[in-house]
Parts: C-alpha cells; sequence; structure tokens
C-alpha cells in the first residue's frame, strides 16, 4: 500500500493546464484514442473550474470499506460510473457547509450515472449513522475507521473531493469547499458536460 500511496501522491503534483498543451505534438506522435481525448476533455473542463489536474493519467487505488449497512463497498465496483468520491467527517466545519449542495448534486444527477461515494475518516459508526440519518444523506457512505485510504489518498486536508472516471482514473481532485456551491447552475453544467463524455 505504501508504493501506491507514493505514486497517487506523485501523480497528484499539478501543473496549470496551459503547460500541458503542446505534449505530444510532434512528427511521430500517435493519434490519442476516443477514451484520451475524453479523459483531456473531461481534465480541462475540471481544470477550467478550479481542480487540480494530475499530470499524468492515472488510475484511482482501489478500497475497499464497510457501508453502514454493514455490507463491503468497494471504490472498483463503482466502474462505469462518474464518482465524485469525497473524504470528510462530521465534526468537519466545511464539510457540514458543502453537504446540502453534494445531495442536491446527487438527487439532480444520480439517474444520469453520477455517484457520490462519501468517506467518513476515522470515526465510529454509530456517530456517522447518526449523522447520516439526521441530515438525510441517500448517497452511499462508508466509513475509512483507520483513516488509511484518507493517507492513501493525500486526504490530511477535509473536504477533500477526488472526480474519478468511468473507467477509474482520477480526473480531478479539489481540497476545501469549492467557491462555486457544488449545486450551483455552473457545477450542475460542469458535471453534466462529464456525465455526457
Amino acid at each position: 500500500m505504501t508504493k501506491t500511496l507514493l505514486f497517487i501522491l506523485a501523480a497528484l503534483a499539478v501543473m496549470p493546464l496551459g503547460a500541458q498543451g503542446n505534449q505530444g505534438q510532434g512528427k511521430n506522435t500517435v493519434s490519442p484514442t476516443n477514451t484520451e481525448q475524453s479523459a483531456s476533455a473531461s481534465a480541462t473542463l475540471l481544470g477550467e473550474s478550479g481542480f487540480d489536474i494530475p499530470t499524468k493519467t492515472i488510475d484511482s487505488a482501489d478500497f475497499s470499506l464497510d457501508s453502514l449497512s454493514g455490507a463491503k463497498l468497494s471504490l472498483g465496483s463503482l466502474k462505469g460510473k462518474l464518482v465524485f468520491l469525497n473524504f470528510w467527517a462530521t465534526w468537519c466545519g466545511p464539510c457540514n457547509i458543502e453537504l446540502p449542495a453534494i445531495k442536491v448534486l446527487y438527487e439532480r444527477l444520480k439517474s444520469k450515472g453520477l455517484v457520490v461515494l462519501a468517506v467518513d475518516l476515522a470515526e465510529d459508526r454509530k456517530t456517522v449513522e447518526r449523522f447520516v440519518r439526521a441530515k438525510g444523506m441517500q448517497f452511499p457512505v462508508v466509513l475509512d475507521a483507520t483513516g488509511q485510504v484518507g493517507a492513501l489518498y493525500g486526504a490530511s486536508s477535509i473536504p477533500t473531493t477526488f472526480i474519478i472516471d468511468r473507467s477509474g482514473k482520477i480526473l480531478g481532485r479539489k481540497v476545501g469547499v469549492d467557491n462555486r456551491a457544488w449545486d450551483s447552475p455552473e457545477s450542475i453544467a460542469l458535471f453534466e458536460k462529464l456525465l455526457a463524455m
């Protein structure tokens, strides 16, 4: 797991999107596939919306955690969906600020293939269950009881959100509360575009 952590942290080092513009432009380049073009277009959209973009294409690290129902849920089982992976905790003020907007985003776009997966960091099940019930959270919530998955993803500050494409690639990361609410018209339009790619 340590090797995977180092790989993710290294790959998430970001550079300005403009610096990527001339990569691969030369006589001996291979034409990008439709999947690569889609990932590149998605990264551009996310970069324009304030997300950190990986410097190279990387796979998300799979994990399996207990859900509140007690069943295991793995990130890998969500392939084929656009995943909004959010690291949070009940005591986190900024997490509570953005929660209502995440709920709206999920309700608006779940039928189009958006999955919100909320990873609670290092809290006990009863605390999280009470919070989820009180807040009416309908999307999947899993328990990272040891904080190991959060550490794997470098979520040392919360909320931290990753957008993962249908093939399991990390498209972008946002640390902290978004300047625009997740349920703003701009954010809804952004995710509708991502879902259409």
